[in-house]
């Protein structure tokens, strides 16, 4: 079996035979004989691309630029045109996201499948099959339009499985936020045990992922034993653990998420940087500010936890490392009091629509929240997205003039991931479509503000994530997004499922119904 890099230098000398009439300059590793760029094979940068320094939403400022380096922008500003991958997957297969195809022939080791069963085999039986994919992905959301745009034409072509998105649904269950925990657990009830799930790959958080471990509803492990598990570094407790829960092998990281806080620039001239003088800014702009009911929205609820946060640490005179750990009893009742105080003293002072007298907590934050903010209707808002600001000013959806920025006692930041049902009907595309998720290529493609623009979760000195750093370097961030430097300098873990049930639960009692 060939190398990947002989077949890479195979590839370019061919392609080098077809181009002939071209100038000699060409850029190793993109293809002039497809649209767009493979997000399958590493980007090699041009030796005289060093100091380019361009931006993928625009490339004007770049005035003097070798030809190989035009190339070289022509081919990502047409990635952001096209966002989906057309290029085939080679015949033979020997290069699948990366992974070496001797690789693909060794036993997957995975469980419900046989000792010899290989990565090759598993892939075999997903062809001409369909995706049960569950997860958030509202109307206009930059989610819904990666897996539109981007997955499901990937996942047809190269591995011919039809892709179905699933909204979820966070309501009618008594056991989790997301319905999905009581449909299956109601599906294993009725004898649908290991197979017949309507539900073959999921995307979920904390909480959601904690009762369905707990239940016992999860297939796996697994994680650790896909190809593109090497992407990750397992040992890291920001990857090992979701929200204080130990993965396991349960679940594959998705995203990395971090929160910010949004201003309109044009109303909002110097922008409060620490909490207390946030809640100051709310209190003299009254009806510029409204945050979703944590109960109902991921990010009500994150907000929530980002006050607690300082009130319990910072704001206590301790540290934010006094929240991390497992749930404790004393430090939350010490301190939880304090913010619902603060919440109820701001209350009156949130946004509220025209003809509603009484406090308003909107429960699809997506959907009620962002177009106020689009509107100028609120001047600030909260996100766990860092590019919610460029993605919507990109699309036109939110004025250039909104900026996102952290805080300086700083924001909550962790993995998001991938989980299979224990009764995945289908669960061989659910590994491929994971497995792919994983791939250096598939993240590059969310990382990329046209298309997504999330943060990722990758081990950065992965083999095949340093063959892909040339790439990521050229994602130039957006100026209303906040730099990977003053991000990554002000990130904190997230704390355990259990101060986030806890809170959710009792903000209903002492703040909602108060």
């Amino acid at each position: 079996m060939k190398s990947t890099a002989e077949l890479k230098n195979n590839a370019d000398k061919t392609e080098e035979s077809k181009q002939h009439q071209r100038d000699d300059s060409y850029v190793d590793g993109i293809s002039a004989q497809h649209s767009v760029m493979n997000f399958d094979e590493p980007v090699k940068k041009s030796p005289d691309s060093s100091n380019s320094g361009f931006s993928i939403v625009s490339s004007r400022t770049c005035k003097v630029l070798t030809i190989a380096t035009i190339i070289f922008i022509l081919v990502i500003i047409n990635l952001a045109i096209n966002t989906a991958i057309l290029r085939e997957v080679q015949d033979d297969k020997t290069i699948v996201n990366t992974v070496v195809g001797s690789e693909l022939d060794q036993p997957a080791g995975l469980p419900g499948f046989k000792d010899t069963t290989t990565w090759n085999q598993i892939e075999t039986l997903a062809k001409s099959t369909t995706l049960n994919f569950y997860l958030y992905s509202p109307t206009g959301s930059s989610p819904r339009r990666w897996v539109d745009n981007v997955l499901t034409t990937e996942l047809s072509e190269k591995f011919g499985i039809t892709l179905n998105r699933i909204d979820a649904v966070y309501a009618n269950c008594d056991l989790a936020a997301m319905k999905l925990v009581c449909d299956v657990q109601n599906e294993v009830n009725a004898g649908k045990t290991t197979e017949g799930g309507a539900v073959d790959l999921v995307w979920i958080n904390g909480a959601n992922f904690a009762k369905m471990k707990e239940l016992d509803l999860l297939y796996g492990p697994w994680s650790t034993n896909v190809p593109n598990s090497k992407n990750f570094d397992f040992s890291n407790p920001s990857i090992s653990f979701d929200k204080g829960v130990p993965i396991e092998g349960m679940e594959l990281p998705f995203n990395l998420a971090q929160s910010i806080f949004l201003y309109n620039n044009r109303t909002v001239a110097s922008p409060p940087t620490d909490v207390p003088s946030f809640i100051q800014w709310v209190k003299n702009n009254p009806g510029r500010f409204i945050y979703s009911d944590p109960l109902k929205d991921f990010t009500g609820a994150a907000f929530i936890r980002r006050l607690f946060y300082y009130y319990a640490g910072t704001g206590a005179g301790g540290s934010p490392n006094d929240l991390l750990g497992s749930f404790n009893e004393n430090l939350y009742n010490q301190h939880a009091p304090t913010l619902w105080r603060i919440l109820n003293e701001i209350e009156p002072m949130l946004y509220k629509p025209a003809g509603q007298t009484t406090p308003w907590y909107p429960t699809d934050h997506e959907a009620e929240i962002r177009p106020l903010m689009g509107s100028e209707t609120i001047w600030m808002d909260f996100s766990f997205l860092i590019s919610e600001a460029s993605t919507r000013i990109i699309d036109s959806s939110w004025p250039s003039t909104i900026r996102g920025y952290v805080l300086s006692t700083g924001t909550i930041a962790d993995s998001n991931y991938l989980a299979i049902p224990v009764n995945a009907n289908n669960r061989e595309a659910a590994l491929i479509a994971a497995n792919h998720i994983a791939s250096a290529g598939s993240m590059f493609s969310r990382a990329l503000p046209e298309i997504w623009g999330t943060l990722q979760a990758f081990d950065p000195t992965a083999p095949s994530i340093k063959e892909w750093d040339p790439a990521f370097n050229y994602i130039n961030v957006h100026e209303a997004t906040p730099s990977v430097e003053t991000l990554a300098a002000s990130r904190l873990g997230d704390l355990h499922v259990d101060y986030v049930n806890r809170l959710n639960a009792d903000w209903d009692i002492f703040v909602k119904r108060a």
